[in-house]
């Protein structure tokens, strides 16, 4: 899917789908921020640069900062193949908050991405992860994580500080349909409140916009493996 034309440019051989805010985003502001994740591997990178549309659709990105990332906090998994289907991606659901399902999947969830931006400093793409379980639902339209200590470069806790706007991404490992949020993020260092949390440095706090849903977005799906052993409640239990 990625293909690096040179060292400062990358073509992406996709094109957004219908529906996905991608498309006119990109019109109106060229900043973009990516992260090529290796589940199995447990390797990350991020690209954080300007995108433009190639004549054919795809997409084309000229890189400004290219970096990796260590590999805390990511679940192993490996490709396994298509989810069984034939691949036909369609938006079932749009709206301002979640609905039962789509909660349930969010309180099972062990990974999830967060898009953020600073209006000075461009757009970035980071991963987090933990036990199922670690992502509260505060009610259909807000959410609450705890945020771990992770490599010390603070691009996401630094952008939301600036510009709360922000977007998350959850995937359905096992037949590869989406969930897109927008909304805004709230940075909680209040002692009393992270302290209930183990291995928490602060919480964030997200209230979302607008929600989109897409089944079989993506043409894989993924076996899980194992979970990070960086996440602290596998620590405090020995390395389970």
């Amino acid at each position: 899917m990625y293909h690096c034309l040179d060292e400062w440019t990358a073509l992406i051989d996709a094109k957004p789908l219908p529906g996905d805010p991608l498309a006119a985003n990109i019109l109106t502001n060229p900043m973009i921020g990516l992260l090529a994740i290796e589940f199995a591997s447990r390797r990350r990178m991020r690209l954080n640069g300007r995108v433009e549309r190639a004549t054919d659709g795809r997409l084309l990105v000229h890189a400004q900062q290219v970096y990796a990332n260590c590999p805390k906090y990511i679940q192993a998994r490996q490709i396994e193949g298509t989810p069984g289907t034939e691949l036909n991606p369609s938006i079932v659901h749009v709206a301002t908050g979640l609905n039962q399902s789509q909660q349930q999947w969010i309180t099972q969830a062990d990974t999830f991405f967060i898009a953020s931006a600073h209006p000075a400093g461009g757009a970035d793409a980071s991963h987090r992860g933990g036990h199922p379980g670690f992502i509260q639902m505060l009610d259909d339209s807000a959410l609450l994580w705890p945020d771990y200590t992770g490599n010390m470069m603070f691009n996401t806790l630094g952008n939301i500080a600036v510009h709360p706007q922000s977007g998350l991404l959850f995937l359905d490992f096992a037949t590869g349909s989406t969930l897109q949020m927008t909304g805004q993020a709230q940075i909680i260092w209040d002692e009393a409140l992270v302290q209930p949390y183990p291995g928490a440095e602060r919480l964030v706090r997200y209230s979302i916009s607008q929600v989109i849903e897409t089944a079989q977005r993506l043409p894989w799906c993924w076996e899980f493996m194992s979970y990070s052993p960086f996440h602290p409640e596998v620590s405090e239990r020995g390395h389970e």
